[in-house]
């Protein structure tokens, strides 16, 4: 089995709450070469270029939306392609701080107040072109908030399969490694959201208290919230105000 028969997987189907130990057993005894990879949620077989997905019952991703892994899995498989033939650029991003505080802030007067980016990774996988439009779109509901998260968290992972060759299990796993592109996708989506945080930061000037991940913290005041909305909705982020008691 080539390797880019693991690289290239648009061809593709789900199977749901079926079990993959037949068609295992059926390819083994025909003596086929095929790979088999299990997680938590899913078991995939891959044979002639095709992945077959089978899902299992579980708590924390309801069987009709293991589709998204698949969805995400097949955009950012056309953006690295496009990225690797020259026809997109991408640079990951320098590395900024997940958290930041401002510690010569001023709290003696005024309140402060926050702004929380909504499904901001979601969003910056869109605007880098990591994922489609639609996609982008089509997940976009609150009851996909886990699996889309979980879905990008995995992106450049190596991918462990067990080997099949002749239908016996060979001894040593094939781990799918990845291009470093893809590697560095994860990445990319986690820095550019650090680097809103910190251009939002120094638009605030004194006035910004701190950020946390995707959630900026500031001095409260008509203006500072105008900088604030006008960024996010200039990078296409929706997004909540918090409110906080004065204490």
């Amino acid at each position: 089995m080539r390797k880019k028969e693991v690289l290239n997987l648009y061809k593709s189907r789900t199977k749901v709450y079926k079990d993959s130990n037949g068609l295992v057993s059926k390819l083994q005894a025909n003596k086929r070469d095929f790979m088999v990879r299990e997680t938590a949620f899913l078991t995939q077989i891959i044979y002639k270029n095709e992945q077959i997905t089978f899902t299992k019952k579980n708590d924390k991703f309801p069987s009709n939306q293991l589709w998204v892994f698949r969805l995400v899995s097949e955009d950012t498989q056309r953006f690295v392609d496009a990225v690797m033939a020259g026809d997109k650029e991408f640079v990951c991003p320098e590395k900024k701080p997940v958290n930041a505080t401002n510690i010569d802030y001023d709290d003696s007067y005024g309140t402060i107040t926050g702004t929380d980016v909504n499904s901001a990774y979601w969003t910056i996988a869109r605007n880098l072109g990591i994922i489609s439009e639609k996609t982008h779109d089509r997940v976009m509901a609150d009851e996909y908030k886990v699996v889309r998260l979980a879905a990008l968290a995995i992106l450049g992972r190596n991918m462990v399969y067990k080997e099949f060759k002749g239908g016996e299990i060979q001894k040593d796993p094939f781990i799918y490694k990845g291009s470093d592109i893809s590697k560095s996708l994860y990445k990319a989506i986690r820095y550019t959201c650090y680097q809103h945080m910190e251009n939002i930061s120094l638009l605030l000037g004194d006035d910004f208290d701190a950020y946390r991940t995707d959630c900026i913290y500031y001095r409260d005041t008509p203006d500072n919230r105008k900088k604030v909305y006008d960024y996010l909705d200039q990078h296409g982020f929706y997004y909540k105000q918090l409110e906080f008691e004065d204490n």
